[in-house]
This record gives structure tokens, sequence and C-alpha cells, in this order.
């Protein structure tokens, strides 16, 4: 069970590589509203709450910020995160990637690839001061420009319960 996000990854990349549509940027000037729901190893029950992202790119260049935040529920307000990044277009010919620095010592690498028929998969891995998350997103537009996502991360902390998190969201790119 110790080594499931690695072997998520490994197996979305593969899957990815063997998609039969070309590779396009999938990182866009977005805001995203997300329900969220998170179960703690050895707790019974879960919490639910809500999540806020925005993510701008700085002019036309492959810069970017990120927010994020929680919002009510049981997971509380104020869990907030920001972060800088830069996007690699069609690495290798197979995915998109984003390599982020973010408050709190987080480090962060994300892989993005269109998968056809307005799906796409995002993979990303984070490392805390504290820990890591691991999340792996199926995408879906709506629209050209609104999505619904479907995701699914593993939150490990040290010294604390591992924890997963299911979160479905609604995402507007600008």
């Amino acid at each position: 069970m110790k080594h499931l996000p690695i072997l998520s990854l490994l197996a979305l990349g593969t899957a990815s590589a063997y998609a039969a549509s070309a590779p396009s940027s999938l990182f866009a000037s977005n805001v995203e509203v997300s329900y969220v729901q998170q179960s703690t190893d050895g707790v019974a029950g879960h919490l639910n709450g809500w999540e806020l992202s925005a993510t701008a790119y700085l002019g036309k260049s492959d810069a970017f910020v990120n927010a994020q935040t929680s919002v009510g529920g049981d997971l509380g307000n104020g869990a907030d995160e920001v972060s800088l990044g830069y996007r690699l277009k069609n690495v290798a010919s197979l995915a998109d990637v984003a390599l982020t620095v973010g408050s709190d010592e987080s480090y962060g690498l994300a892989l993005h690839r269109a998968l056809g028929a307005g799906f796409g998969a995002w993979a990303s891995y984070e490392r805390l001061a504290n820990g890591h998350d691991v999340t792996v997103v199926l995408s879906k537009s709506i629209v050209s420009n609104v999505s619904a996502d479907l995701g699914y991360s593993w939150i490990v902390r040290d010294g604390a319960a591992d924890a997963n998190q299911w979160s479905l969201g609604v995402r507007y790119k600008f």
C-alpha cells in the first residue's frame, strides 16, 4: 500500500504515453471550486469541505502563480497555499510538465496530458516540509472553457496518520 501512489503515477504515465491524441497544454489561467471528502487511516468517518483555487499566467510567458484555500465544512477555513511555477510544454512528446515552489517549503511536479474526446489526465507530486501529497485527476471538458475534475489524493505527513481525499470540482478557464 505504501507504494500505491508511485505505482499510480507510473500507470498514468504509461497509459498517457499510448493515448491516441497528441499532447496539448491543459495548463491555463483558471479558477476552480471543489467539494472534497477526506478520510484518515485508523479514524472512522470522513471530513467534508470546499476548496477554492486560482491559477494565473504572467503575460504570455509560461510562468504562473497559483493560490489555494479551504473554505468551510469539517475541514475548516484557511488551509492556504501559494506557489510560483513554470510549465514546459510537450516534454518528450508525452505531456506538459509544471515545476512549482510554494509557501511552507513546498516543491511540486505536475504532469498534464490531453487524452482526446475532451478528457485530460493530471498527476502531481508535492513535497512539503512535513510530508508529501500525490494526486491524480481525470478532467472532462463540458464546454470550451468549463471542465469537471474528479481527483484522488494520497496525503502523507510525518508523525501523523496517512489520509486520502476525493475531490469533485468545476474549473473555469479564462
